[in-house]
């Protein structure tokens, strides 16, 4: 009987996707780390400018990115909370032999588009503020 080393066993295949997906938990884990790192940068830098000679003038639009700030907060703790299930979900599958891969499916979709939503946010933020900051003080 021949081998064909190109595919793996079929038996071997959840234990290689669950590791695959348990990598990817951890490095959205990561990643939620150092968003929320450069948030609390974000913030402090917003508490500096506030503290200096401040254009109150400018405050209503200082207020729509402390807003901002918050909302990124949210949606960072609510990603910590699906990818917290996302792991439960996946410790269920090593013990429930593939019965709940259709729910780890879906949720795996919906956490992917949700950090990258989440990143683009971020990145589009930061450069929002800065430009404003360098115009405006």
């Amino acid at each position: 009987m021949l081998y064909n080393h190109n595919h793996q066993n079929p038996d071997d295949m959840p234990g290689l996707k669950l590791k695959q997906l348990q990598y990817e938990s951890e490095t959205w884990k990561r990643l939620l780390g150092f968003t929320m790192d450069e948030n609390i940068h974000l913030k402090n830098r917003l508490s500096e400018v506030l503290k200096e000679n401040f254009d109150n003038n400018l405050l209503d639009d200082i207020e729509i990115f402390q807003t901002r700030f918050i909302k990124t907060d949210e949606m960072i703790m609510l990603l910590r909370n699906d990818i917290g299930e996302f792991d439960n979900l996946l410790n269920r599958e090593i013990f429930e032999d593939g019965a709940i891969m259709k729910q780890v499916s879906k949720d795996l979709k919906r956490i992917r588009k949700n950090i990258k939503t989440t990143e683009v946010e971020l990145v589009r933020l930061k450069s929002e503020f800065n430009s404003y900051l360098s115009e405006n003080i």
